[in-house]
């Protein structure tokens, strides 16, 4: 658990899988396991980070009225994982941000999620990311404690590894501007240790260390099932699931722990108490690192959400992991 942040960080948090305003996602939310997922989330007061918004509203690849379009979320059912290129199709900060009220005035606790796109240059994204978190502190009030930046997102259209500085400058400003608001920093794997400690001195609170492998580094890794992404050579999506647990504990390893002392919450596989153990080993071995963390289910909960809902039951229910 992350007692630190200003709004409580529960055990086992939900990420992309419960929606852009935190109480499920279509299609999931047709079936009633996945209303026993939403329920235990509720009961638990499990930490929700919503899927990513941006300014304006967007079509991505995916829309859910357009079946044609559903195949951009391709599920590899043998490895429990999904190929995604959702594209970050949503209806603009705005409708997400009431959305996000809703859910926390029915009691969910849910925080929003902010995409920034430097794909129109640094003076677009900034302007965007600023006017964004206003809306965010008109709409939620009083809920808006803790805002998620993703600068990270492998379907975004531009290159992730080369908005480093970008990212860096922008988040200076939002951090003297509302010195209040507990930051979560989504990270890549294709991010450097130094990326993370510049962070950390910019005054990022939490460090969430990946949800995705991008296509192209799943095939450099050796864990991509296809040579070619059956999505297309436009959009080849990024990898989620049991494909990427083991790269992403070896990242969080080697890259994001020792680059940081802040709190982490760790993602990208996890699916069981091994999983969450797995990670709080890792910190333990890091020169006997008791920093708070916590870990971010998505996939697993799209999967097999009534597991999830007990795993999230058991943990959210203790002081420590």
């Amino acid at each position: 658990m992350i007692r630190s942040s200003r709004r409580p960080i529960s055990n086992v948090s939900l990420s992309s899988v419960m929606g852009h305003g935190g109480m499920g996602i279509f299609p999931y939310i047709l079936f009633p396991t996945f209303w026993v997922l939403i329920y235990t989330a509720w009961k638990t007061n499990t930490l929700i980070i919503a899927k990513s918004a941006t300014r304006y509203d967007r079509v991505g690849n995916c829309i859910w009225w357009n079946p044609w379009t559903w195949r951009f979320v391709h599920f590899i059912k043998d490895k429990k994982s999904i190929l995604n290129a959702f594209g970050l199709t949503n209806p603009g900060v705005f409708i997400c941000a009431i959305q996000i009220r809703i859910a926390c005035m029915l009691g969910f606790n849910v925080v929003p999620s902010f995409f920034i796109d430097f794909s129109k240059g640094y003076m677009r994204g900034r302007k965007e990311v600023l006017e964004a978190m206003h809306i965010c502190k008109r709409v939620l009030g009083k809920y808006f404690r803790v805002m998620e930046l993703n600068p990270s997102c492998p379907n975004s259209g531009e290159s992730i590894s080369s908005n480093q500085r970008n990212v860096l400058e922008v988040f200076k400003i939002l951090r003297q501007r509302f010195p209040n608001i507990t930051f979560i920093i989504k990270g890549s794997i294709v991010y450097p240790k130094e990326f993370y400690f510049q962070l950390e001195q910019a005054g990022a609170n939490i460090i969430h260390t990946m949800n995705t492998i991008p296509f192209d580094v799943a095939v450099e890794l050796g864990i991509s099932p296809y040579g070619k992404s059956p999505l297309g050579e436009k959009t080849k999506g990024g990898f989620s699931g049991e494909l990427t647990k083991k790269d992403a504990l070896r990242y969080a390893i080697t890259t994001v722990i020792p680059a940081t002392t802040i709190p982490l919450i760790f993602g990208c596989g996890i699916s069981s108490y091994a999983d969450i153990l797995s990670y709080k080993n890792a910190l333990l071995e890091n020169k006997r690192d008791k920093r708070e963390f916590s870990c971010i289910i998505c996939t697993a909960a799209a999967y097999d959400p009534r597991n999830i809902a007990k795993l999230i039951k058991e943990l959210n229910c203790r002081e420590n992991i």
